[in-house]
């Protein structure tokens, strides 16, 4: 299942919804690249594209099972709310 056209239908209709991917490298299970490559080419206005914020732990599919990068994507997830906070 593909949800990116929903996506991208949802921030086109609301310019202000922010978006976190948050992805480990060593994912196994969902691979890579792929979350990266789909938010960077989404049918969306450029501009829309800073609304997307992506961020990547040395870690696999389960962040939250390496404790660095659970601290690490914890942190960076709160950034994330205050910011959208913020902006809206």
């Amino acid at each position: 299942m593909n949800v990116m056209g929903d996506l991208a239908n949802a921030m086109k209709k609301d310019p202000n919804l922010q978006v976190m991917l948050n992805a480990g490298y060593y994912d196994l299970s969902t691979p890579f690249f792929q979350g990266k490559y789909e938010l960077e080419h989404l049918p969306i206005p450029q501009e829309l594209q800073k609304n997307i914020e992506m961020k990547f732990y040395k870690s696999g599919h389960m962040v939250f099972l390496h404790e660095p990068s659970l601290k690490e994507m914890h942190n960076n997830v709160k950034e994330f709310i205050k910011k959208a906070s913020r902006n809206n």
